[in-house]
């Protein structure tokens, strides 16, 4: 079942917060960096009249799934589009239940396999992999795979 494409906006009337929330991973960047601004627990759970703009716009740029965006602001800043590939084999990691992963799509994470935001660079948004069951998996990092974010074998042809 795919989740509803749901954004909300906060402003202070300076910048304007988007939150997309079919895109959260939850992973409490946003509340533990800067709780005065992100309040988890309160509805609505943005204030951004806690903070100055650009302490919001730091805290913003580090949410790792793009879920929260300053409006306006267009995601590929800097000239880096499209992928590049990490390495040619696979990375064999070991995905714990329950827990939220993000798999680096554009390549230039220096966490491979995993995204380290990178992607606010560049086009390239990275995909939210959550296993019901602990268990091992082969995560491409050639990034040419048809079956992100598994290896499907494509590395053998580079």
């Amino acid at each position: 079942m795919k989740m509803k494409e749901t954004v909300r906006e906060y402003t202070n009337g300076e910048i304007t917060v988007e939150w997309r929330a079919h895109l959260c991973i939850h992973s409490e960047n946003c509340w533990r960096g800067l709780p005065t601004v992100f309040r988890y627990k309160q509805r609505p759970w943005v204030d951004l009249d806690a903070e100055d703009s650009e302490t919001i716009k730091a805290q913003v740029h580090k949410c790792p799934s793009g879920a929260l965006h300053i409006k306006g602001e267009e995601r590929n800043t800097e000239a880096q589009t499209g992928t590049v590939i990490a390495k040619k084999q696979p990375a064999e990691v070991e995905l714990e239940a329950d827990k939220p992963y993000l798999w680096c799509a554009c390549g230039r994470s220096k966490d491979q396999p995993f995204c380290d935001n990178t992607h606010n660079k560049n086009d390239v948004l990275p995909k939210v992999i959550k296993k019901e069951k602990t268990e091992k998996a082969w995560l491409c990092q050639c990034k040419q795979t048809s079956n992100p974010p598994y290896c499907d074998g494509t590395h053998n042809s580079l």
